[in-house]
């Protein structure tokens, strides 16, 4: 029965340094909690072209993701930014992009925010 143990206590101890030493995916997670998807009734490429050459003039947004199946857009910020949503709905709208519903830090927003 002796020797038994010392394998299991090895194996035990590396699976322990392993869930101690494997990254975590909180930075990720908090970084999600800081984006804002906007949806949109349609999209295209050209659609696509247009928001990302808009958003990549505005100064606290670090990336944007646009995807054509789920006329989404999601606005990755800078760094211990957070984005308007008023902001973000009224740049959309000067697109011509008018979100049909927009989740934020905030809350979610079908209708423009007060702020």
């Amino acid at each position: 029965m002796l020797n038994w143990f010392p394998k299991t206590a090895v194996v035990a101890s590396v699976v322990v340094l392993a869930a101690l030493l494997s990254p975590t995916s909180a930075p990720a997670a908090e970084a999600k909690k800081s984006n804002v998807v906007v949806t949109v009734g349609e999209m295209c490429g050209g659609c696509v072209k247009k928001i990302t050459k808009r958003f990549d003039s505005v100064g606290e947004v670090a990336k944007v993701e646009c995807s054509i199946e789920k006329k989404s857009v999601t606005l990755i910020p800078k760094p211990d930014v957070r984005l308007s949503p008023k902001t973000m709905w009224e740049i959309m709208a000067e697109i011509g992009k008018t979100p049909k519903k927009m989740v934020t830090p905030e809350g979610t927003f079908t209708d423009k925010p007060k702020r």
